[in-house]
C-alpha cells in the first residue's frame, strides 16, 4: 500500500474509478483535487481510498476497490492505513457520504466502527431518479479517551 499526494495517480486513480462506479470521476475532476494540498489517499494496483485533510478531521471523498478484488479484505484494509494514520496524527474523526442503496459499502463501513450521522435528502443523481446520502463517522478512540480524562 502506498501513501501518495499530488496529481501523479490521477490518470490510475480514474481507470480504476471507471471500473467501480457507474457514474465515475473523469480524470480532471482528480487532478482538481490532488492539486489541493490536503488531498491525500493510499492505493495499489487493485483499489485506492482518496481523503481531504481538514485539520482536526478527514474527509473520505472516495474509496474504490475493482470489482474481481472485492470481499477479500482490500477496503478495509484502506480504511486501517487512514485509520492508523489518524492516530498518528491525533486527528479527531473520519467522516463519508455513501449513497443510501449501496448495502455493500454501508455493511463495509459499520463493520469498520462507523457510526451513522445523518442523513443528505436527495444528494446523489442517478438516471434521473435522487437518492439520499447517508452520512457516517468513525471518532479516533484515543481522541475520546482524552476527552474522557478531561
Amino acid at each position: 500500500m502506498l501513501l501518495f499526494k499530488g496529481k501523479t495517480y490521477a490518470e490510475v486513480l480514474t481507470t480504476i474509478h471507471a471500473q467501480c462506479f457507474t457514474k465515475p470521476w473523469k480524470e480532471d475532476q482528480f487532478t482538481s483535487l490532488l492539486d489541493l494540498p490536503s488531498t491525500f489517499g493510499f492505493i495499489d494496483e487493485k483499489g485506492f481510498i482518496l481523503c481531504s485533510d481538514l485539520g482536526q478531521d478527514i474527509e473520505i471523498l472516495t474509496l474504490a476497490v475493482l470489482p474481481e478484488f472485492r470481499r477479500k479484505g482490500l477496503a478495509s484494509a484502506l480504511l486501517n492505513f487512514v485509520q492508523k494514520l489518524m492516530k498518528i496524527q491525533n486527528k479527531k474523526s473520519l467522516f463519508l457520504e455513501v449513497n443510501c442503496t449501496n448495502e455493500a459499502a454501508i455493511a463495509l463501513y459499520k463493520k469498520n466502527g462507523f457510526q451513522p450521522n445523518g442523513t443528505r435528502k436527495n444528494y446523489y443523481h442517478e438516471n434521473g431518479a435522487t437518492f439520499d446520502a447517508l452520512c457516517f463517522i468513525w471518532q479516533n478512540p484515543s481522541d475520546l479517551i482524552d476527552e474522557q480524562e478531561s
